[in-house]
């Protein structure tokens, strides 16, 4: 009965990868959003893309959404530091760096309302994260801190 291994939570496991996770789903999130801001709104060589053209109000939260996501990932990615002006200033500058790529397009335009937007959303991460600390899964982000800390203050406290 002893070989019975007791399975790891989601948390466990999360915990376990947390690093590596969060520097792929930085990279893949910006990539993607980089991308997608960039394609034209009209059809692409056949490929409907009308689900594009948003209303205003849509793609609006289209863009809180995504920065508030975005001032996650680089919280998490950045984990060592709590969040603060530095890390929301570099996702401010990666919104308008999207929206100037936008002006060199003859097919997309930048909109200040877009960066309003996503400062937002930006603002919104930054309020929400006690919420977070206490969300099962979330939580993990400073988890992660806490464990990591505590690892090299022992690894010195040996030596």
């Amino acid at each position: 009965m002893e070989n019975i291994r007791k399975t790891p939570s989601l948390e466990a496991i999360i915990l376990q990868h947390y690093l590596p996770v969060s520097k792929a789903a930085l990279a893949i999130t910006l990539t993607t959003i980089t991308i997608l801001s960039l394609l034209p709104v009209d059809n692409i060589k056949g490929i409907d893309l009308t689900f594009w053209n948003l209303p205003v109000a849509a793609d609006k939260i289209a863009h809180f959404i995504a920065f508030l996501v975005i001032s996650g990932l680089i919280d998490s990615f950045c984990y060592q530091d709590a969040f603060n002006l530095k890390k929301a200033a570099i996702a401010a500058i990666y919104g308008i760096w999207i929206e100037s790529l936008q002006s060199l397009t003859d097919y997309r335009h930048p909109s200040f309302w877009d960066i309003v937007a996503n400062c937002v959303g930006i603002l919104m991460y930054w309020m929400l994260i006690p919420l977070f600390k206490i969300t099962p899964i979330l939580r993990v982000r400073w988890q992660y801190k806490e464990t990591t800390h505590l690892e090299t203050t022992s690894e010195h406290v040996d030596k």
